[in-house]
């Protein structure tokens, strides 16, 4: 979505924003108005003329404060849409990166894109339009009104104003620069911040805080570097057309008290002259710096939402006959983990892959399952290499219980069953496959027990039968297990390996515990005992 289509799509409420914008552009003017006619108190002879010009103005230097509270009101629905809109597309962009291209960047780079990078978007987007709509519109009814009093000062107001806007443009491509490089330099101490604190309770046993206080200290200082840059730049943009508008005032101020004390203009009309050419010169200041935090905004915007939607494959992924490893080879930057590997496994085949830690078992399943795609040689599912196999129909029949395990902050239920159609019956049968049944009957609510903060209120254990729950009750053709025993007592382990073992599907377990009892009961065992090897397949 361009930024275009973020307007149209919201055109009924960027109407009434724009609306509610326009509605306060005459209230400097309404204000000037007023200030003049009170002057006229001067030469009012009767009472009822005093009474007359005090309620009028009055009236008139009141309205505005009517006029904001409405106007907020009709703003904030597309300032609310807006957002709604921006955050829902950084997230849809995160969810649309491939494993490859997700694994670029790390978590806290993409929680700031989620956080930080929105609230500057919200900070200078909404601020910019707001004041550049304002200040124009302003800017064209006070021309009017001096062009009516002395075509000169309007003439005079315009030159100016086209300077500042040049002086806008000089400025232009630092001010997004600068902005460019606070945005990588957030992204970076949000990583750094958000790793010091993963690891603030092993800082804290070690006494090592006065080290990592050190780094905290120069990722802040880095940090504030780039904002103290980017604020000068805006500071020396500002004050530059300060100088200009004040300069342009200060003749203003000094002409018009000329025509007046010769007679050319009235009371009213100088005092009219005195605030609205500052107010008109001040305003289309404040406009045209806003101009460059709109571009900004939008060079985040675009920044956050746009991505290249991945381009559907037609062939569609089954698996009936042989899935066949050619030469796979796989290296981490220069650090070969998977070299010449040769595999051939049948459909409905249970593999056991073990090896000790580094040797790149969770590699070799993460190129088999599409989530490594930068190898080396072929991977083919029946006679299919792998890298022409649609996506999305991969995913519908193939499922991997990882070795991180997620739990969304919801019902037990509801974590197991995600988007499937609740069916009591398998539901009590993925319980009872993966030792949680009694364990959740005991619960108050059941299934509906509400599991929070990724699953913190229950065991490690626990969090790991949930998932493996999880994926039994997705039933897919193909199912892959990292680690499935890892946060169990042999029992459960021994219960959830009976439970693999009798499935009636293609089966990948990579574990280091209880091999003796796996390999007795797998059909194929790949050994990854040399880095990078098959030595015994």
């Amino acid at each position: 979505m361009d930024i275009k289509t973020l307007f149209t799509q919201n055109k009924k409420q960027f109407i009434y924003y724009v609306l509610g914008v326009l509605i306060i552009t005459p209230s400097n003017i309404m204000f000037t108005f007023a200030l003049a006619n009170a002057f006229n108190l001067f030469e009012a002879s009767t009472s009822a003329d005093i009474i007359k010009i005090i309620i009028f103005s009055f009236s008139l230097g009141f309205s505005p404060i009517l006029l904001q509270v409405v106007s907020r009101f009709l703003r904030i629905g597309f300032m609310r849409d807006v957002l709604v809109q921006v955050r829902m597309l950084s997230y849809k962009k995160l969810l649309n990166k491939s494993p490859n291209e997700f694994k670029n960047d790390s978590m806290e780079s993409y929680q700031a894109q989620l956080v930080s990078d929105i609230n500057l978007f919200e900070n200078d987007f909404f601020l910019s339009i707001l004041n550049i709509i304002y200040g124009f519109g302003n800017f064209v009814l006070g021309i009017i009104v001096l062009l009516y009093i002395s075509p000169i000062f309007a003439l005079a107001t315009t030159i100016i104003s086209l300077l500042l806007y040049a002086l806008t443009k000089i400025f232009e491509k630092p001010t997004i620069v600068k902005k460019e490089l606070v945005l990588k330099e957030n992204a970076r101490f949000h990583e750094s911040l958000s790793n010091v604190l993963r690891g603030l309770e092993t800082i804290k046993l070690y006494q090592v805080t006065d080290r990592f206080k050190k780094t905290f200290s120069n990722d802040i200082y880095e940090l504030e570097k780039h904002k103290e840059a980017s604020l000068k730049i805006n500071l020396l943009q500002k004050n530059l057309m300060a100088w200009l508008s004040g300069s342009f005032q200060v003749f203003t101020v000094i002409y018009a008290a000329y025509l007046f004390s010769i007679g050319q203009i009235e009371l009213s009309s100088l005092v009219v002259v005195f605030n609205l050419t500052g107010q008109l010169i001040w305003g289309m200041n404040n406009s045209f710096s806003m101009i460059n935090r709109l571009r900004t905004s939008v060079k985040i915007f675009y920044a956050i939402t746009q991505y290249s939607k991945p381009t559907g494959l037609d062939t569609k992924f089954h698996f009936n006959d042989k899935l066949v490893v050619k030469n796979l080879g796989y290296s981490y930057k220069n650090k070969k983990v998977l070299n010449n590997v040769n595999l051939i496994i049948n459909s409905k085949d249970k593999i056991l892959i073990f090896g000790p830690s580094g040797t790149g078992k969770t590699t070799l399943v993460n190129t088999l399952t599409q989530n490594l795609n930068d190898y080396q040689g072929d991977i083919l599912y029946d006679g299919i290499l792998l890298k022409s196999i649609d996506s999305q129909s991969f995913n519908d029949k193939v499922s991997y219980v990882r070795q991180e395990h997620f739990i969304f902050d919801d019902s037990l239920k509801n974590n197991i069953v995600l988007d499937k159609e609740y069916d009591q019956i398998k539901f009590e049968k993925v319980l009872k496959q993966t030792a949680l049944l009694d364990w959740i009957s005991n619960l108050e609510l059941k299934a509906d027990h509400i599991l929070l903060n990724n699953g913190s209120n229950i065991s490690g254990g626990q969090r790991q039968r949930v998932n493996i729950a999880r994926e039994l009750y997705q039933d897919k053709e193909v199912m892959v297990f990292d680690e499935p025993s890892s946060s169990l007592d042999d029992y459960t382990s021994t219960l959830i390996y009976q439970t693999i073992k009798e499935l009636d599907k293609t089966v990948l377990v990579i574990s280091h515990r209880h091999l003796d009892y796996l390999s007795d009961h797998f059909d194929q065992t790949i050994d990854l005992s040399e880095q990078g090897g098959v030595i015994n397949a």
